[in-house]
């Protein structure tokens, strides 16, 4: 229902690591007035340190709404945060291309909430049992969805699936958000995530957590427990908050994931007197132009002088015969040294192809997946696809894991396959989905907090802790 009085937020926020990654990328923050979620851009140098400063900025707009324009406040305010992070660049090159997704959404006057969101962390909202959502993934796979070039099935497992066309950072362009102002209703209760979890968890066993789950930081925690038994391959971050009316007690609020873990990055660009790094192009000298764009300049003899000027230049020395020798010489030189350049560039061309070949081969030597093979989980080595007639990928093992012992969710997934960059990381899924099947009554939600933060790192899949039920850090406090 809609009120005419005074809402306020009950929310908690959660973040864990996952089963595969070695640090935390993403950042979340959860208060009264404010939620939000950044997801470090994953493989880009820095991206605990992008969400991190985004955090450490946006989080001081959770105060009581006073006569501003929220939308606006909380535009210039991301705006101010992607400065940082270009700051932060300039003061640490080694950090270039680092970047973040952002969603985020403030209490704004009348009970509405302002929301912003860019890059492919994702927003909902739980109303009457119903989950909808309220942000749309800027990425590759949602551009070909949205054209009708490929169904929301096959974005699923499309190997171009994590490829994000818009983020907040040093991308060269001016971050374009999404903006809107979402009335409240009593009793909403918003879910903002990373894709740790909607990548690895059923949007039915979601609704189903958030419907049954009344406490927002056992809702966080059960969320997290889901993502982990679908295979925990990404950091995952979860900010549930309830809309509450009248004055209730809340806590003050909490910062999750790499903000909370490394709070030394929030003063990373922090600077307003630094400059940015300047936009570098390439440099040729006063005048000159790149020598691949030099045209060859043929070289003129004599017989171009004759057709110049219509005259014959008299022979300085010797006879006709030893001109006409002469010009054979030199026509035999140009001859031979054409030769050697043809066998140079063959060599090279040769050279080319033998070391293009052997990274290739390395490459896709060094790459697994897991897949359905006769209903058995099965381990392969290779990509799954094919070049022409060649199969780029054999069966390494096959394991005992029914197929059909799994929830639906990873079922799916197996259909596609799951790829993995190590022999190491395909063991730890195939250990999970082991896991998965021995728990056929369904996931636990009984989870422990380890509250130490150096060390955010799950424990190996083989070891009692990597059991998702006992593996999540709360890594908030």
């Amino acid at each position: 229902m809609t009120t005419g009085g005074t809402i306020t937020l009950r929310s908690a926020a959660r973040s864990h690591t996952g089963l595969v990654r070695k640090n935390n990328q993403d950042s979340g923050y959860a208060g009264p007035n404010f939620l939000l979620i950044a997801d470090g851009m994953g493989g880009h140098a820095g991206g605990d340190v992008a969400s991190a400063i985004t955090v450490a900025r946006l989080a001081e707009l959770d105060e009581e709404p006073g006569g501003e324009d929220a939308l606006e406040v909380l535009r210039t305010s991301i705006l101010d945060a992607n400065d940082r992070i270009v700051r932060g660049v300039g003061e640490q090159p080694e950090l270039a291309g680092m970047g973040t997704t952002v969603t985020a959404v403030l209490r704004a006057p009348g009970n509405r909430f302002a929301l912003a969101h860019i890059g492919d962390s994702r927003g909902y909202v739980l109303r009457d049992d119903k989950l909808q959502p309220i942000t749309h993934d800027h990425t590759f796979v949602q551009m070909l969805v949205d054209e009708g070039r490929i169904t929301a099935e096959e974005a699923e497992t499309h190997p171009q699936r994590s490829v994000v066309m818009k983020v907040l950072g040093d991308v060269g362009a001016s971050p374009d958000l999404d903006l809107s102002l979402r009335e409240a209703q009593v009793g909403d209760r918003w879910l903002l995530c990373s894709d740790g979890l909607t990548g690895f968890a059923d949007l039915d066993d979601i609704t189903r957590v958030l419907t049954e789950v009344a406490e927002p930081d056992e809702a966080c925690r059960q969320l997290i427990d889901l993502a982990l038994a679908g295979g925990g391959a990404d950091n995952v971050t979860v900010v549930v908050g309830d809309v509450l009316e009248g004055e209730v007690e809340t806590s003050t609020g909490v910062s999750v994931g790499s903000v909370h873990l490394n709070p030394r990055y929030a003063a990373i660009g922090a600077d307003t007197e630094a400059e940015a790094p300047a936009e570098t192009h390439p440099n040729y000298g006063d005048g000159d132009i790149p020598t691949d764009t030099v045209p060859l300049q043929a070289v003129t003899g004599d017989e171009d002088d004759e057709a110049r000027d219509g005259t014959t230049q008299p022979l300085r020395s010797g006879s006709a015969d030893t001109a006409a020798e002469d010009e054979e010489d030199d026509l035999d030189d140009e001859v031979e040294k054409r030769s050697y350049l043809g066998w140079i560039i063959t060599g090279i061309v040769i050279i080319a192809l033998a070391v293009g070949g052997f990274f290739a081969y390395n490459y896709v030597s060094n790459q697994y997946y897991v897949a359905d093979d006769d209903g058995k989980v099965s381990l392969y080595r290779g990509l799954d696809t094919t070049l022409g007639p060649i199969e780029l990928s054999r069966l390494e093992d096959t394991t005992d894991i029914e197929v059909g012992s799994l929830n639906t969710y990873s079922q799916d997934r197996l259909r596609g396959s799951i790829p993995a960059n190590s022999r190491d990381e395909a063991n730890r899924i195939i250990d999970n989905l082991r896991k998965e099947a021995e728990r056929s009554n369904g996931v636990s939600g009984n989870v422990e907090d380890s509250t130490s933060p150096t060390d955010p790192a799950p424990s190996p899949p083989n070891s009692k802790s990597a059991d998702p039920s006992d593996a999540i850090t709360r890594e908030s406090q």
